[in-house]
């Protein structure tokens, strides 16, 4: 469970990952060890884990993303083998028309078309389809859950 504090920690990290705990502290009126301590217990949980993200397009990559339909396997055992492919950096359940959603990064068309094929091959799987992104304009935001999850809104974020 995560509480205010917890939250507002999150989402000054958010902002930028590297800053200074101490900062963070005299922002939300605590001591440097309760941010350290609760950054701590919250990477521990898998709630938050901070990270550098870049655009792959930038960098000549193709960013790709998956919807898999599993037949005669769980979604569960499924996944679990897709988090071991090394192009893969994320694997979610789904609700809905498809049972896997899957992000992943390759270098170029052949390994996008490499990576298809090691996926197809995943015991379970029985269809894939693939989107290649284009243009990114926005990724890995947590700004999105605002108000939701648990969140409240202040008065600044509301405008009320």
């Amino acid at each position: 469970m995560t509480d205010e504090i917890d939250r507002r920690i999150i989402e000054a990290l958010n902002r930028d990952g590297r800053r200074a705990y101490t900062s963070i502290a005299a922002q939300l009126e605590v001591s440097e060890a309760t941010v350290r301590g609760r950054v701590a217990r919250m990477q521990r949980a898998d709630v938050m884990k901070i990270v550098a993200l870049c655009n792959p397009l930038t960098m000549g990559h193709q960013p790709l993303r998956l919807m898999i339909d599993v037949r005669e396997h769980t979604p569960r055992s499924v996944a679990r083998d897709l988090v071991q492919i090394g192009a893969v950096n994320h694997v979610s359940l789904c609700a809905g028309a498809h049972d896997i959603y899957v992000e992943a990064t390759c270098r170029d068309l052949p390994a996008v078309r490499s990576l298809v094929d090691e996926v197809r091959r995943v015991p379970g799987v029985a269809e894939v389809h693939t989107h290649l992104l284009t243009e990114l304009y926005k990724d890995y935001s947590w700004i999105g859950l605002r108000g939701a999850a648990g969140q409240v809104e202040s008065p600044e974020q509301t405008g009320r």
